[in-house]
């Protein structure tokens, strides 16, 4: 699983392009459209702006407590309150040879409540040490490593992957070192 909505919601108001600013809009959270566009929704209330700009900011509190190691319950049992509205009800499906199968079906009164559901639960699934932010320097941008071996370091390839192996190849070849795979070596004294 993928904590999708944890990342929209996290990433809202990084630079998509680092020193260019946001792709998106200056402020993803300005209006209702831009708002719903960012968000990945189909409409946003306008009344319900002000409460997406409450569950970033608790989200963002949240995740940058998690990587700084300090305490989250302030912003945890925010988020708890901002999806209390979400209801869902017990459904039982029976299936051809008489099995069970028990699924939630959810009632979301507003996108916030909707949105403040998903985070809880993709939080209470994901692996928190796989949570990570890029580390490009010039990036904050956070992703979930869903690597075999969990040692991924940009957010993607393109640009972040790409741009910091550059720049440490640009680095290394100022310096003076010897470029991959010329190594100098000393001649051997007396040998054929």
């Amino acid at each position: 699983m993928t904590p999708d909505t944890l990342l929209a919601l996290a990433n809202l108001s990084a630079p998509r392009k680092p020193g260019r600013g946001p792709a998106l809009h200056p402020d993803p959270l300005a209006s209702a459209p831009t708002a719903a566009q960012a968000l990945g929704l189909s409409r946003v209330d306008a009344a319900q702006v002000g409460a997406l700009r409450d569950l970033h900011q608790t989200v963002a509190q949240l995740v940058d407590g998690l990587f700084d190691g300090r305490s989250v319950a302030a912003p945890a049992a925010r988020l708890a309150e901002l999806a209390k509205p979400s209801t869902a009800t017990v459904r039982i499906d029976v299936a051809e040879d008489h099995t069970l199968r028990p699924w939630l079906e959810w009632s979301d009164p507003t996108a916030v409540a909707t949105l403040a559901r998903r985070v809880a639960l993709e939080l209470a699934e994901i692996d928190l040490a796989r949570l990570r932010r890029c580390e490009r320097p010039q990036c904050n941008l956070l992703f979930y490593d869903t690597t075999r071996s969990g040692t991924r370091r940009w957010h993607a390839e393109s640009p972040c992957g790409i741009r910091e192996r550059q720049r440490r190849y640009r680095t290394g070849s100022r310096s003076g070192s010897p470029a991959r795979g010329a190594e100098h070596v000393e001649p051997v004294a007396g040998g054929a």
